[in-house]
């Protein structure tokens, strides 16, 4: 009767171990893609800028990453990896406002929904002040990734101080064994 009880509960820890590695690794991807936003925008600002349009830019983009990608000074990034299945996707004939749309959804982001929404009502409107607008959006891009490193730093100062703690009681106990060793 202790066994399939036992196994029962060992079953469910090991799914709820297996949910929270997937929580993290959801997690870990949204730190990434927040931390990669502003150098998206900036990157497509300056492509926007040149004369380029919103396709050859974004081809641009994804080239750049992928030749990183290959001499191995980059890892894997998922803002970037999307931005290559978009690509995919208008090369193959998916309409270019759709994949947009489509990239901002699966980043699952607020600023990447807002990146894809203006990319796309660029399309539509033909906005002459797009340029002014990725000011805008880099500009709070820039400052929300300094809030957000700010947060990942304390977050590391945080996880450091059980092990100052625990370094602290060894020299405690090596100072204090031999003091006693004395005393006696």
């Amino acid at each position: 009767l202790i066994l399939p009880v036992l196994g029962v509960i060992l079953a469910a820890l090991f799914s709820g171990q297996e949910k929270a590695r997937e929580e993290k690794k959801r997690k870990e991807r949204g730190q990434l893609l927040l931390l990669d936003y502003a150098d998206v925008v900036y990157q497509l600002m300056v492509y926007l800028g040149a004369g380029l349009t919103v396709e050859k830019a974004w081809e641009q983009m994804v080239k750049n990453y992928e030749k990183r990608q290959k001499r191995g000074s980059d890892t894997p990034r998922p803002a970037y990896e999307e931005m290559a299945l978009t690509l995919g996707q208008i090369q193959y004939g998916v309409p270019e406002g759709t994949a947009l749309n489509q990239f901002g959804k699966r980043c699952q982001l607020q600023c990447y929904m807002r990146l894809s929404s203006l990319l796309e009502q660029n399309r539509k409107t033909g906005t002459k002040n797009l340029n002014q607008l990725l000011e805008q959006e880099m500009t709070t891009a820039w400052e929300e990734q300094k809030h957000t490193a700010r947060r990942m730093g304390e977050e590391a100062k945080t996880k450091l101080l059980a092990p100052l703690f625990l370094m602290l009681a060894v020299v405690m106990v090596i100072i204090m064994v031999p003091a006693m060793m004395v005393m006696k």
